[in-house]
């Protein structure tokens, strides 16, 4: 049996165009640039250009705590590469990691916190995003303001002082013969003996003293 080669060559070349039409071919992407970047202290903003289409990725990483920022597909242009402040974010770094990967990392102060969920990472324009916007949200509490509490305010001391209501008692001196009536006493004022009264009282001869029933009279002799 012939085969017809007239018939074959058609069918050969329909597969070849099929095979030609359908196949993807792939297109590399352009390499970008950074070609600037700034920082708002303020805001905490951290903003980046880059020359060409890229979507950059960030993470967080601790002890000493930062956000690291990688740029894929992207060289570094001429631009600063290290810059300090002061405040949440103390320091920008920005370096080449590979030949193909961008990296700027946010050192942050002790005392900040930070969450992950809390970082924005926005471009600027959907249609182009070559420019982006890095909004970290960080809480920063100072070395100061943590070694500094606040002031606890405590009730008045109670001073001790003399109720003017009471009435001031004062002992006389023992060698004195005619003490003198205390004013605004409450209490009888002291009866010593006279020396004669002395002089006949002893302790072998005590001086007598009545004795006075209960519900009778005071004596009104004087002892």
């Amino acid at each position: 049996m012939k085969t017809n080669t007239n018939q074959i060559l058609p069918c050969i070349g329909v597969s070849l165009f099929s095979l030609i039409a359908f196949t993807p071919i792939s297109i590399a992407q352009p390499i970008a640039q950074l070609n600037n970047w700034e920082f708002h202290p303020k805001s905490q903003q951290l903003k980046i250009s880059l020359s060409a289409t890229a979507t950059p990725q960030y993470f967080q990483l601790m002890q000493p705590p930062r956000i690291v920022l990688n740029l894929p597909n992207t060289k570094l242009g001429k631009v600063l590469t290290q810059k300090e402040y002061s405040g949440a974010i103390q320091r920008i770094r920005i370096s080449q990691l590979n030949p193909n990967m961008t990296r700027i990392v946010l050192d942050l102060a002790p005392g900040t916190q930070l969450q992950t969920n809390q970082i924005e990472l926005q471009p600027l324009s959907r249609q182009k995003p070559t420019r982006w916007v890095l909004n970290p949200h960080i809480t920063f509490y100072s070395a100061k303001s943590l070694l500094t509490s606040p002031s606890t305010t405590l009730p008045p001391s109670t001073n001790l002082t003399t109720n003017s209501q009471q009435p001031l008692i004062t002992v006389p001196p023992l060698n004195s013969q005619n003490p003198s009536p205390i004013i605004n006493s409450p209490l009888p004022p002291a009866m010593l003996p006279t020396p004669e009264e002395n002089k006949n009282s002893s302790p072998n001869n005590p001086k007598e003293i009545p004795m006075i029933e209960f519900g009778q009279p005071l004596p009104s002799q004087k002892f």
